[in-house]
């Protein structure tokens, strides 16, 4: 097949391609995003030490203050996939990250006026980052054939992971320096900055070597005032399974997100940099991970594998062994909320940083699974899909997150707060996922049978 040009790559004999393609370029600057998205989630989970000190916050006053965020969170993103389906998902990407960087710049004087000002400048925090989700998967699901589709996932999502190790890493050291307002006044502008480049990238120009070469095209979009089918997307089984699987899976990514620091703190006595430098080493094993999930996926494919196979595969191991671990880690813990670092078993803690950073490798998988499952089912309406189902999946970081501090004050036990409770979640998302999920293209995409 010709391009426009008469060149099967999409451009003029003259005209020399780019050395990293357009869609890749834009994959990357997405993965930047995302990896300042979580950078501006996990700080409030490290500062929430120095700020309950500082204010005088109870457990539950730091539950509240953590999962103030998802509220806005849950809030756009049945709105993000309905507006990224209509007019594209790379200028609503814009708008969440312009939103959530003054959302964060907002936080340090918000927090001195009161608890509910602070909340509030979590949850427009939160409805920033609720559209950056869908509108992405939109992007994605325009620019990227499907034997690239698990590489391009990965490489976004997975950059969450990224941030989180690099906002942990960055945020002690900050804070310890220049106090905790620090961090948010540095992450908001690294957003802001970010917001002044991605315009310049072009983002929803199509990529011409996709588009007119041998690589199947990417989906563009729905017919000018088509409706999204909501109703149809709830008829569907597999619809639920992503559904449910991205609710359980967020329990124990968003609870541990927001509550690791506290607990490094609180059960195993470390001091602030101690905690977040702990934290962190979970989150650089999920990073060091998925860079295989994608590649290896997409091999499976190739192989001959059914991507239904595929996904439900490296679903499972995403929830499996997950789920083990968190038994594990709430058996090893000592009963009581708070302890002193002497007072602990030796190796206690080295044990638990082990089977955290195992539970979070194995986690990774779950961006070759459900996270490509949308644009499996449909790609036109990726997005819509991904916003629905991350609705549940935000609901975690309210119900999930305030719990735990709620569970630790009137029971002083981590495993029946936070670990086991993440176990539970995980078994019930492994039998769901197994049991409902496919890649076949459904009545409403229009699509052939599974890939």
């Amino acid at each position: 097949m010709q391009g426009p040009s008469g060149d099967s790559n999409g451009f003029r004999p003259d005209e020399k391609p780019p050395r990293i393609p357009h869609r890749w370029r834009v994959v990357g600057m997405m993965a930047l995003a995302f990896v300042l998205c979580n950078m501006d989630k996990v700080n409030m989970s490290v500062a929430v030490i120095p700020m309950a000190k500082e204010l005088g916050w109870s457990a539950t006053d730091r539950g509240l203050v953590s999962s103030a965020f998802f509220w806005g969170y849950s809030a756009t993103q049945i709105p993000a996939g309905w507006v990224s389906t209509k007019i594209g998902g790379a200028r609503v990407l814009l708008a969440g990250v312009a939103l959530w960087s003054v959302g964060t710049l907002m936080a340090p004087p918000a927090a001195h006026v009161g608890l509910l000002a602070l909340c509030a400048s979590r949850v427009i925090v939160g409805l920033g980052e609720g559209l950056a989700p869908s509108s992405a998967t939109n992007v994605m699901a325009r620019q990227v054939p499907e034997g690239e589709r698990a590489r391009a996932v990965t490489t976004v999502f997975g950059s969450l992971d990224l941030g989180s190790a690099i906002g942990l890493l960055i945020c002690g050291p900050l804070i310890n320096a220049f106090g905790w307002p620090s961090v948010f006044y540095l992450f908001a502008l690294l957003g802001l900055a970010w917001c002044a480049v991605w315009p310049l990238l072009r983002p929803e120009d199509p990529d011409r070597a996709v588009r007119s070469g041998t690589s199947p095209a990417p989906a563009a979009g729905p017919k000018p005032g088509a409706k999204v089918p909501w109703g149809l997307f709830l008829r569907s089984a597999p619809v639920w399974a992503i559904i449910v699987a991205h609710f359980c899976y967020n329990w124990g990514y968003y609870t541990l997100l927001a509550w690791l620091p506290s607990y490094f703190e609180l059960s195993l006595g470390l001091t602030v940099e101690g905690s977040s430098l702990l934290t962190l080493i979970p989150y650089i094993s999920m990073t060091a991970m998925t860079p295989f999930v994608g590649p290896v996926a997409d091999a499976l494919v190739k192989r001959g594998w059914s991507v239904t196979r595929v996904r439900k595969l490296a679903q499972g191991v995403a929830f499996a062994g997950p789920a083990l671990c968190m038994v594990a880690c709430g058996t090893l813990t000592p009963a009581g909320a708070s302890h002193t670092a002497e007072s602990l078993a030796p190796g206690v803690t080295a044990a638990i940083v082990a089977l955290l950073s195992v539970s979070f490798a194995l986690g990774a998988w779950a961006r070759a699974g459900l996270y490509c499952n949308h644009q499996d089912l449909s790609p036109v309406y990726a997005g819509a899909l991904l916003g629905l189902s991350n609705t549940a999946g935000a609901l975690p970081g309210i119900l999930g997150v305030t719990s735990v501090g709620l569970l630790l004050e009137r029971t002083s036990s981590w495993g029946a707060s936070l670990f086991y409770p993440t176990a539970t979640c995980q078994l019930l998302g492994l039998v769901v996922y197994t049991t409902l999920a496919s890649s076949q293209r459904q009545g409403w995409c229009g699509g052939a049978d599974d890939a």
